[in-house]
């Protein structure tokens, strides 16, 4: 059972009783309100990833982050920390952009 279906449960067992209904109500409302800011937030980390995707995609062979800050033509993508990058280039996947470790320089590249 989930904590929305939990406090329904308790509103509708203690109607009678208005303050735990209206405890009950906020916290279903609170809850639906997390879940919607967790859609927006991923929605924006999904757009940036496209963005880094794409950067990637620009490129003649492996390149590091600085590399790719350097040469993209995307200025969102320069203004970004590589910190930021290195997470949405993991965030993208194995099967979209593949990861080279060169000593300890690491080399992405779009998977073809």
């Amino acid at each position: 059972m989930t904590k929305k279906e939990m406090f329904t449960t308790i509103a509708t067992l203690l109607a009678d009783n208005e303050e735990i209904v209206s405890f009950c109500n906020h916290e279903i409302e609170l809850l639906s309100k997390k879940r919607s800011d967790n859609t927006k937030a991923k929605a924006e980390s999904d757009a940036r990833a496209t963005k880094v995707y794409n950067a990637l995609c620009e490129m003649d062979g492996p390149v590091t982050i600085a590399e790719l800050k350097a040469k993209t033509s995307d200025p969102d993508v320069k203004e970004w920390t590589s910190q930021r990058i290195s997470a949405l280039i993991r965030n993208l996947g194995d099967t979209k952009v593949a990861k080279v470790m060169n000593k300890k320089t690491a080399y992405f590249y779009v998977v073809q």
